[in-house]
């Protein structure tokens, strides 16, 4: 007895083919969704192997859909699945940082990885080695960049302090402290004669006539007073004025001592031309206010021997071997020619008053001092003539 009918026969045949045909489409779209077999391929033109957006992964699914993505490492996963030989890798770098600053750039190293078939092979790239910090000098040295001796033998070294009081022996403060100070630069003493002018200050020394002597008045007629010397005929003295040892004359000649020194001379006395050559006698000159001639400031005085006469044209005769001595003898080629070789003897010795070592105060003197001191030969002082000049110092 046929108990299946034909209806039942037709559901059976449409089951049988129905379940093989589902299996079968079950498994190739679980080969194309889940890649259910290990060989397979799909381009999609990545040529990457990186998460694109590392910082917004993928949730986690149990079937991720058919996507580019796929190619790539899954987020939370420590490894992802290999696609097939069509598919290439570019090169990739991989960097990390040093472990401490140098002063050498890196350079970073590129490892191009090859792509295998084998299943789950990882990229590879090269680490590059660390570059060494700067030298530093070993503990057994000065290793303080701030000592003079950086880098070598212990113990460091370092500059002195600055000084805190004052080093310079030119200030009025030496060895105390700091600042420096410094004396004014012009002479404050109201009692020198070059009060408010440049230092150092400078004090006027009176003189007065040596004791025992006595002024000749009036003074002999053959002293010339403010004319040119007039004894042509050498060693005639008949028109020489003569000052014996112990007296001394006062004549009236204006001389003009400057506030500051003006390089010339300013009086010339001429001497006896003896025989072509004059024999100077110990003299003093002097200027003064006064007619006796009871002060005055020295401007010459030969014999002295104390103080040269370097403010005169006769103080190389000076400061020779001898000194100063009584008729010293002097060439008339060293004396002053107030005519320039013409009729009057080159007799004229020249005194600048402005640089007198008594420091004569500024201003117009009327009377000129001639001294015959006491000593020496005992010969008269012999003066053809006294004259103010004008005369540049050479």
């Amino acid at each position: 007895m046929n108990l299946i009918g034909k209806r039942d026969r037709m559901d059976w045949t449409l089951l049988i083919f129905t379940i093989p045909i589902g299996i079968i489409l079950i498994l190739i779209v679980g080969q194309l969704a889940v890649r259910l077999m290990p060989f397979w391929s799909v381009n999609a033109d990545m040529n990457s192997n990186l998460e694109p957006d590392p910082g917004n992964p993928r949730p986690f699914a149990a079937l991720q859909p058919l996507m580019p993505q796929l190619l790539t490492p899954m987020a939370w996963a420590e490894s992802y699945l290999t696609p097939g030989a069509e598919i290439s890798y570019p090169e990739f770098v991989s960097f990390e940082p040093t472990a401490s600053p140098s002063s050498t750039p890196v350079t970073p190293t590129a490892t191009e990885s090859t792509p295998t078939t084998p299943p789950s092979p990882s990229p590879t790239a090269t680490t590059p080695v660390p570059s060494p910090s700067p030298t530093q000098p070993p503990d057994d040295v000065c290793n303080d960049t701030g000592a003079n001796n950086y880098g070598g033998s212990l113990p460091c070294e370092y500059p002195p302090p600055p000084p805190t009081t004052c080093q310079d022996n030119t200030a009025t403060n030496y060895g105390q402290p700091l600042p420096c100070t410094y004396p004014p630069a012009l002479c404050q003493d109201n009692t020198a004669t070059n009060y408010g002018q440049p230092l150092p200050c400078t004090y006027e020394v009176v003189s007065t006539p040596p004791t025992g002597s006595s002024q000749v008045s009036p003074p002999p007629t053959e002293l010339g007073v403010g004319t040119l010397p007039d004894n042509t005929n050498p060693g005639n003295y008949n028109n020489i004025g003569e000052i014996s040892d112990g007296t001394y004359v006062v004549i009236t000649l204006g001389i003009r001592v400057e506030n500051t020194p003006d390089n010339n001379y300013d009086l010339a006395v001429y001497e006896w031309n003896n025989g072509g050559a004059v024999y100077l006698d110990y003299i003093i000159i002097g200027i003064s206010h006064y007619s006796d001639g009871r002060e005055y400031y020295e401007v010459f005085n030969w014999g002295e021997n104390q103080d040269p006469d370097l403010n005169s044209n006769v103080k190389d005769y000076s400061t020779d071997v001898d000194g100063e001595v009584d008729d010293e003898t002097v060439n008339l080629a060293d004396l002053y020619d107030p005519d320039g070789a013409g009729p009057a003897p080159q007799t004229g010795i020249l005194i600048d008053v402005d640089t007198a070592d008594s420091n004569p105060p500024a201003g117009d003197y009327e009377y000129v001092v001639i001294i015959s001191p006491v000593g020496g030969t005992g010969n008269e002082a012999q003066v053809d003539s006294v004259q103010a000049v004008e005369e540049p110092i050479p």
